[in-house]
């Protein structure tokens, strides 16, 4: 349906039909509630908080245990939803940073975990281009430039433990 078919419908609904319709869309979706919720009360520091704790439960169990693996999908989604709901770029690039930070600390406790080190640089990558995109610099440049460094020397640490910890394998 388009834009302009639905509001075209709910042109022609009254009133009390479209208290209805939004409070069944509210029981209905997890997400609808979440967005109406928001804009009820838009608060973008608790809900960057709250996401930052959904991200971080991807990492981390809640008895502070170092998960086996994160779901990247699920903190895909987390990151898609904050930027669709909250449009302060600030908090947005807080939270990029955010998850790569969570990322790196999940692998230098999973430091035999190499396969996310493209992982790692794809959310640094998107975290750099998003600041610079938005003109965050002055705000979040020194916390990039420090994050940039901690992947650098934790891509160093796997380059230079990884061959003699896998080197068995290739006789």
């Amino acid at each position: 349906m388009s834009k302009a078919k639905l509001k075209k419908a709910l042109a022609a609904l009254d009133k009390e039909e479209l208290i209805t319709m939004v409070t069944e869309l509210y029981d209905a979706r997890k997400e609808a509630k979440e967005y109406l919720e928001y804009w009820i009360d838009p608060d973008p520091a608790k809900e960057l908080e709250r996401i930052e704790r959904l991200v971080s439960r991807q990492f981390v169990t809640p008895q502070g245990i170092s998960r086996r693996s994160p779901s990247l999908p699920v903190i895909n989604k987390y990151i898609k939803d904050f930027m669709t709901i909250c449009f302060e770029a600030e908090r947005v690039g807080e939270l990029l940073i955010f998850v790569t930070e969570q990322m790196a600390d999940w692998l230098e406790t999973r430091y035999r975990r190499v396969s996310y080190r493209a992982s790692l640089r794809k959310y640094l990558n998107e975290a750099a281009l998003y600041i610079e995109t938005n003109e965050l610099g002055p705000l979040l440049g020194i916390r990039l430039d420090r994050l940039r460094e901690r992947v650098e020397a934790l891509e160093a640490y796997q380059n230079e433990i990884a061959p003699r910890r896998w080197s068995w394998r290739r006789h």
